[in-house]
């Protein structure tokens, strides 16, 4: 078994990871996208997540995939930190 100098965030850690990899996490991605403006068409506005979602569904499962990925990648990294060797 692992140890971790840090036991308690290293279980925080863990728990992350784990929800990240069910993909429970979309409402974190559709805010990052809607961190920019609003696409405006004519009159109407739209929140970048809803566009992308509506116009390109496979670049927006990609890009959640790689958002995922990512955060995950720097999970594990600060993991590996905390072992005790």
């Amino acid at each position: 078994m692992v140890k971790y100098e840090d036991e308690e965030r290293a279980e925080e850690i863990l728990e992350r990871i784990e929800e990240l990899e069910g993909n429970n996490n979309i409402e974190e991605y559709d805010e990052m996208l809607n961190e920019g403006e609003p696409i405006k068409i004519g009159s109407l506005e739209y929140s970048p997540s809803e566009v992308l979602k509506n116009v390109d569904e496979t670049a927006y499962r990609c890009g959640f995939n790689d958002f995922n990925d990512n955060e995950i990648t720097e999970l594990k990294e600060e993991l590996e930190n905390l072992e005790v060797v």
